[in-house]
């Protein structure tokens, strides 16, 4: 056993190396692709997604974005513009036909894929696919992670399943967002530092009216000090996210809060969410 004085010293140094660094996270449905069955070709350029992410890297010092509904092609073009130290993990929307998987492209005559991204600076490892419940004929959508580098952190991205559409022609009321949160929490929760976020397809457990408040799993969404589960970016104020004038974006976690900012873009349906975070390494 080492001396009482020992300890102390090595306390003392340990605490003297711990170092708080600031995590700028942000999540963005930018509404990318060029199939006309998506809707997205009112909201702008590629080059003018591509300048919002832009933007807030150089205005905002975002470090590290979950982007949904990018084209991988796109992705690559962004990656590049950001310049040295950038670096993405992507994962293709895929269409099941019967359990049959083919890749969603970026349409209009283009053939690169659409998907999902984790566009981080300073590197990351144990980029990871991880298996959720989705519909057996009807549109599926990855939920994946990275460990950003510099913070020692776990990064997700996430996009659910929505409420009804083409989410499963064989059954169209079939709900499948439950299932897909209670796997993203299991995920989740094996990580001590750990944010994740992105188009969620449904509001908040507490709002009014919401009839599928009942999908979000007990612990998940901690609604103030002290009660269990992951804080939301703009939690209290629950500023809209979409321009249908509802909340569904979200980023969630359990660090220190800094700030959180969200702003409307004309160049996506979605709003642009950026989470502050300190962190201790």
């Amino acid at each position: 056993m080492l001396p009482l004085f020992l300890t102390a010293a090595a306390l003392t140094i340990a605490l003297a190396l711990a170092e708080t660094r600031n995590l700028q996270l942000m999540s963005w449905n930018i509404c990318g692709s060029q199939d006309e069955d998506w809707g997205c070709a009112k909201f702008g350029t590629t080059a003018d997604k591509i300048g919002v992410v832009k933007y807030h890297v150089e205005e905002n010092f975002v470090n590290a974005a979950l982007l949904q509904e990018i084209c991988e092609n796109d992705l690559t073009a962004l990656v590049d513009g950001l310049g040295s130290g950038w670096s993405a993990a992507f994962r293709p929307y895929q269409w099941s036909q019967d359990g049959v998987l083919s890749n969603n492209k970026c349409g209009n005559g283009r053939t690169d894929r659409i998907g999902t991204a984790i566009v981080v600076h300073a590197g990351y490892t144990a980029a990871q696919l991880y298996n959720t419940t989705q519909p057996w004929r009807g549109q599926n959508r990855p939920f994946h992670c990275v460990t950003a580098t510099w913070w020692g952190t776990r990064l997700c991205v996430v996009h659910l399943t929505p409420a009804h559409g083409n989410t499963n022609p064989d059954n169209y009321d079939w709900e499948y967002a439950d299932d897909q949160m209670k796997e993203i929490k299991a995920v989740v929760d094996g990580y001590p530092k750990v944010a994740f976020g992105g188009d969620f397809n449904v509001q908040p457990p507490y709002f009014a009216g919401n009839q599928r408040a009942w999908l979000w799993p007990s612990g998940f969404y901690s609604t103030g000090p002290g009660v269990a589960g992951y804080s939301d970016c703009d939690q209290g104020l629950d500023r809209d996210t979409h321009d249908g004038g509802y909340k569904i974006d979200f980023v969630f976690s359990k660090m220190e809060k800094r700030w959180c900012a969200v702003g409307a873009s004309a160049y996506s349906d979605h709003h642009v969410l950026i989470y502050s975070l300190a962190i201790t390494v």
